[in-house]
């Protein structure tokens, strides 16, 4: 993965991304249709709730050699012993839900997207995961 915002040299597990998503159009919550965005599946394997979690996703564009990333601090996000929390990069303010930038690549690109997603929490090993997002309008994602 390339350089990102997150500085973490730890070795010890137990932060995981269990799946990234980059295209579902209809929210799980309501049944609605959504826009686009980045949705990634943090799991907690220790056994101490994991706060001061950070994302960093990078989307790159391999057909014109183009990428970006940001770095979302997951402000209040606690993921308890065990469990497993979605978080979405998006512009509802909605629970668990993060800001982004519209005018990333992400969203103004429409060739085939390969996004690099690290998330950090301290004291753990970062965990990556790499999906791909399909150009134009096909859904894509992994789980």
């Amino acid at each position: 993965m390339p350089a990102s915002a997150i500085s973490n040299n730890s070795t010890t597990p137990g932060l995981v991304i269990t799946r990234a998503l980059v295209r579902i159009n209809i929210s799980a919550e309501t049944g609605k249709t959504v826009d686009d965005h980045l949705k990634v599946a943090l799991q907690n394997k220790t056994g101490r709730p994991l706060d001061q979690v950070g994302v960093y996703h990078r989307t790159t564009d391999p057909s014109i050699g183009k990428s970006e990333g940001y770095f979302t601090k997951l402000a209040g996000f606690v993921i308890d012993p065990g469990a497993t929390r979605l978080v979405h990069i998006d512009n509802t303010g909605a629970p668990d839900h993060y800001p982004e930038n519209v005018y990333s690549l992400y969203h103004t690109d429409k060739n085939a997207l390969v996004v690099d997603v690290k998330a950090n929490a301290p004291g753990l090993k970062p965990a990556t995961f790499t999906v791909k997002k399909d150009s134009g309008g096909a859904e894509a994602g992994v789980e």
